[in-house]
This record gives structure tokens, sequence and C-alpha cells, in this order.
């Protein structure tokens, strides 16, 4: 576990295990109004321990925040990322993606992309402001409401 302070507020960072599941899938369902991932898909992500991460950030032991990555030896893929609505503005979207692309440099990626949807420019927003660029469209990419994504790349 790793405490961090962002913007005077005080958080604990810590891999997310099988009881943080409901805390990620209730974040979703306040952001999405559904969940894109079940909790099927999250428990297979966490059994692949050698080739992702995935974190959650707590504050007063109630999770606020998560971010998951796959790793290869040429690239790290951000999966997922949210944060809880109450929470969002606050510096926690930014602190997690610095978080990821210093593990991904580290374990001597050469590159960071991830997935956004075309409809989101506070995130897309945010990811310009990391240094990603724009890749291309992919249409109907989201199952829930056939929403379309961009593909976003970072050279590391």
């Amino acid at each position: 576990m790793q405490t961090l302070t962002i913007r005077d507020t005080v958080y604990q960072l810590r891999r997310m295990g099988e009881p943080d599941v409901d805390g990620a899938l209730a974040i979703e369902r306040a952001i999405y109004a559904d969940t894109p991932w079940d909790r099927v898909a999250f428990l297979a992500e966490l059994r692949k321990v050698q080739h992702s991460l995935y974190l959650v950030l707590t504050h007063d032991e109630h999770i606020v925040a998560f971010i998951g990555c796959w790793f290869t030896k040429a690239e790290a893929h951000v999966t997922n990322i949210a944060v809880a609505p109450s929470w969002q503005r606050r510096g926690i979207g930014r602190t997690l993606m610095h978080t990821m692309i210093a593990q991904a440099t580290a374990m001597g990626c050469a590159a960071m992309t991830l997935e956004v949807r075309t409809d989101n420019g506070t995130a897309q927003a945010l990811y310009h402001a990391l240094g990603f660029t724009d890749g291309r469209i992919k249409r109907g990419y989201y199952v829930s409401d056939h929403a379309d994504a961009m593909d976003m790349r970072l050279g590391l």
C-alpha cells in the first residue's frame, strides 16, 4: 500500500483484490449507468497477475477510483480507469495515469495505449495533456450502447 497526497487530500493506493470488485462495479454504474465490465470480467483480469496490474485508490477505506493495465514486452494498455463522480476533477485520474505510465516505463514498455469514448471530451483532454495522440476510430466499440471509441497512444 502506498500513501498519496493529491491536492491536500490523503489517499491509499493498493493492488485491487477480489473484495474490491463490488466497489469498482459501483463506480462504473455511477459513471456509465451500466457496467461495461461485469464481476466475471473483473475477476478474470485480477487472475492475470503476471500480465496485468489493477489498482484502487481509497479514501477513509472507501474506493474512490481504480485503474487497470495490461503489459507486454512492447507496450502497456490501459484497460479501464474510473473515478467516482463525487471525486472527479481533483487530479485523481491524472495521478492514476502517471502511476501506470511510471510502471510501464519501469517495465521497459515502448508505448502506452488506450481506448476512449469519442463523446468523452474530458477524458480525451486529460490524455492529450499527458501526451497521448489520437488514433483510429473504432465504430460501435462499446457493447452496452454501441458508442464509438478512439485509440490513443503515448510513446514512452
